[in-house]
């Protein structure tokens, strides 16, 4: 593959909040690329850690960045504020705790060009700090997708991530989308839709976008926050939706079946709230919708569970929340 080519504006969307610890260590990454020819936008959400003076002290530097200030709104707003300045051809996203080999967009402007592609994408490595690498599929194979072949793809979610990162998207593929503002896993909200518009998906299993775990995020992971979790099941549902209305087929409904199952038995273990017992109801909602699952389908285990939450959620909870406070206390006598 030729990588010594030059190529049309890439614009890069860079979502910004409170990360003055990483933040000149992912722009250096962006300025250092290879491929030179890029907006490189770096969207401050209400910033107030120094994040925001950082922003400005290297658009000073380099006229490739423009830098954009706003309230703090969440990612999702950031990412609409930068799709609506980017001007470029093609568009990427890089986190701002994170970062990326110097020569990623060059080597997935290559890629997309060598398999005329409205998509590529590389792999990428977990980081964290006092950690070595870990490596996440740099097996060095390359996959060419159809729209219906990435579409399956992601929904099993292993081979094709649900980000938006290490990714390289012609922009015509977000016209007259928007992140939803207010909810959270922004990246599986929209995805599904950019893929449903591309004609050719390219994925080189070649580690080159470095994601960093911190040290709080892996400690707070085992905590469990419903709301959350409700919006990537939320997400997880309108993606179901789309693609049975788009007659892709795929496993995805029985997905979306067994997340919700998770969420509610999750959300019972956490302390009581009306906030709570309505993600509760809405999830119950929607799962009422996938009655045409079989049990053969879904498995003996969450086909009992789904029944006794549809037919009997008064006994389903006192039942429930027994067994796992019975399970606890035999786990801590163990360790004890």
């Amino acid at each position: 593959m030729n990588t010594n080519i030059s190529g049309p504006l890439i614009s890069l969307i860079v979502p910004v909040y409170n990360v003055k610890d990483y933040l000149k260590t992912c722009l250096q990454s962006i300025l250092e690329q290879t491929y030179k020819n890029l907006e490189i936008i770096l969207v401050d959400d209400g910033s107030d850690d120094g994040s925001s003076g950082i922003c400005d002290e290297y658009a000073r530097m380099d006229q490739r960045i423009k830098t954009i200030h706003l309230p703090h709104s969440g990612v999702s707003a950031a990412r609409n504020a930068g799709l609506a300045a980017a001007t470029g051809e093609l568009l990427g996203f890089v986190d701002s705790d994170d970062w990326i080999d110097h020569d990623m967009y060059q080597y997935l402007y290559a890629l997309m060009q060598e398999h005329d592609a409205d998509v590529s994408a590389c792999t990428y490595l977990l980081e964290q700090e006092g950690r070595p690498s870990k490596i996440i599929n740099n097996t060095g194979k390359l996959y060419v997708f159809s729209r219906k072949e990435i579409i399956r793809a992601l929904v099993k979610n292993d081979l094709v991530k649900n980000y938006l990162w290490a990714k390289l998207f012609k922009r015509k593929l977000f016209d007259r989308l928007s992140f939803p503002v207010g909810r959270v896993y922004e990246d599986v909200a929209v995805l599904y839709k950019v893929f449903y518009s591309s004609q050719k998906v390219v994925l080189s299993c070649v580690s080159k976008y470095h994601y960093m775990i911190h040290k709080n995020e892996s400690i707070t992971r085992g905590g469990y926050d419903p709301v959350k979790e409700y919006h990537y099941f939320l997400s997880l549902y309108e993606q179901d939706k789309f693609i049975q209305n788009a007659e892709l087929g795929g496993e995805s409904s029985v997905g979306v079946l067994k997340r919700g199952i998770h969420l509610i038995n999750h959300t019972l273990l956490c302390p009581p709230s009306p906030a709570f017992e309505d993600i509760i109801d809405e999830t119950m909602l929607k799962m009422r919708e996938y009655r045409h699952i079989t049990p053969w389908q879904l498995g003996p285990s969450m086909s009992i569970k789904r029944y006794f939450m549809c037919k009997h959620f008064g006994f389903y909870r006192m039942l429930y929340r027994g067994y796992r406070a019975i399970f606890k206390r035999k786990h801590k006598l163990l360790i004890d």
